[in-house]
């Protein structure tokens, strides 16, 4: 009898528990996610879109709408609007998104891509270009020329950095957007521009430009970052926190798994093949054009690196008339749910790093 007394309350005070910790249980979450597939700092948002990472780190029922993006302003928009909670993107127009406080609060979230000036900041020189014998020879030869590169983007400020450092002297600088440099550049009509990657990539494998430069030689650093609603956040702490949760499996998927990551970017996009998907972020960029032997860093949170570009991009876009104030905002970045989902994953960041690998067959 006591024996069955005990086992009866027993259980009765485990059903109550459960039910207790349903109640408590997140509830499930409806987000559009945009992301950015034609640029290699936001290719871990197709990677958690391809490999539904984003499944067991979401409360139950919850569901993902994906919208593919060619640029960033447009998920800027989305996110003030509300019509997307969570985006990943440049640096620029990321910091454009956090200054618009009286539409809404949207803040930096995380950091999935930093280098040094390998993924952004690329200089490529037309196809006529003679062979040079040092990176100081192709920056002459750019000298007195007509230098063209897409109005406010990490480009954009890292060109004009180069500039002020004195790294070439054009003729003058031309407004171009990104696929207007690409069809310049196939017609034989444009000498050298800034170009991002796979774009850069693409133009060079297609025997159209040639790689100048990176952002090293200049210490011009670029990045990439995911955003979020604060009120989603505030709302949605679980989600959130869910959500870094994919994010850091899926940069670790593309550090573990090139070739893989390679044929779901070729998938993904239109004009690219497997091996200028895999060149575009894995292939070593040369010494003489200013290659670091690290392509790419799983940076995540905001150190002192993440914090300059932050200041210097901030300051450019108040240069260039696009904010009112050089200044980064206060409270600019969000960090509780990437220091708290990699606190439950038991792991530091940054989380990994991608070393440039010798030109080989992929396809």
């Amino acid at each position: 009898m006591t024996k069955l007394f005990w086992r009866s309350t027993l259980a009765f005070l485990a059903s109550v528990f459960l039910m207790v910790q349903a109640s408590f249980a997140a509830e499930p979450v409806n987000i559009t996610y945009g992301y950015h597939p034609y640029w290699t700092g936001g290719w871990n948002g197709v990677i958690i879109k391809h490999k539904n990472l984003w499944q067991k780190h979401l409360p139950a029922g919850s569901t993902v709408k994906f919208e593919a993006h060619l640029t960033g302003p447009p998920m800027v928009n989305a996110l003030l609007a509300n019509k997307m909670q969570i985006g990943t993107m440049g640096d620029m127009p990321s910091f454009v998104a956090t200054t618009k406080r009286k539409i809404a609060d949207v803040r930096l979230v995380s950091v999935p891509m930093f280098s040094n000036g390998q993924n952004c900041n690329k200089i490529l020189v037309s196809k006529d270009s003679p062979e040079f014998k040092s990176h100081s020879d192709a920056m002459d030869w750019i000298n007195g020329k007509d230098f063209a590169v897409h109005r406010g983007t990490c480009a954009n400020r890292f060109v004009l950095a180069a500039i002020e450092k004195g790294a070439f002297k054009p003729n003058k600088v031309l407004n171009m957007a990104i696929e207007v440099i690409a069809s310049n550049f196939e017609a034989g009509k444009l000498d050298a521009a800034a170009m991002w990657e796979p774009h850069a990539r693409r133009i060079v494998e297609l025997g159209h430009a040639k790689y100048a430069s990176t952002g090293a030689p200049w210490n011009e650093t670029d990045a990439d970052f995911s955003l979020m609603r604060q009120d989603f956040i505030e709302e949605h702490p679980e989600a959130a926190i869910g959500w870094m949760k994919a994010e850091i499996e899926a940069v670790k998927f593309m550090i573990e798994n090139p070739i893989e990551t390679a044929k779901i970017i070729a998938d993904e996009t239109v004009g690219y093949n497997v091996q200028t998907a895999w060149s575009a972020l894995y292939e070593k960029n040369e010494v003489m054009i200013g290659g670091d032997p690290v392509n790419y860093v799983g940076k995540m949170i905001f150190d002192e690196d993440v914090v300059d570009i932050m200041t210097k991009g901030y300051a450019f876009l108040h240069s260039v008339k696009v904010l009112k104030s050089p200044e980064v905002p206060e409270n600019a970045y969000n960090d509780m749910p990437i220091t708290e989902a990699l606190k439950q994953m038991g792991m530091t960041a940054p989380v990994g790093q991608i070393l440039g690998e010798i030109r080989k067959s992929v396809n």
